[in-house]
């Protein structure tokens, strides 16, 4: 995916949260890695929407850092966090966990 595509999702998610959170959000990431922030074992991929394929893009603000983080799933993940139940729960504490863990390795590789 383009990077500068990439971006401007961001940019533009970034403004419909300062709308809606304030001063809650004051810088916005990207999850880069290869493997999906919700399993952790499976590459990104596209999932089938009718007949068209579709990347799941979606955002997390990370509050303690006021910071948008935003990710694809893999077509499995994006699935399973979408539906009902009490699983969904779970999927989210983890998602969100290893999210956290990424970005802060992510801060620590820049202080460096």
């Amino acid at each position: 995916m383009d990077k500068e595509f990439i971006d401007n999702i961001l940019l533009e998610l970034l403004n419909r949260s300062d709308e809606i959170y304030g001063e809650a959000v004051e810088k916005i990431w990207f999850y880069d890695g290869d493997l999906c922030p919700s399993c952790l074992k499976r590459k990104i991929d596209a999932l089938v929407i009718g007949n068209d394929p579709a990347l799941s893009l979606n955002a997390f603000i990370y509050r303690d850092l006021n910071t948008l983080i935003g990710y694809f799933l893999c077509s499995y993940c994006a699935t399973d966090i979408f539906a009902k139940g009490e699983k969904h729960k779970e999927l989210y504490h983890n998602l969100e966990e290893n999210l956290k863990n990424a970005y802060n390795k992510y801060l620590k590789s820049q202080a460096s």
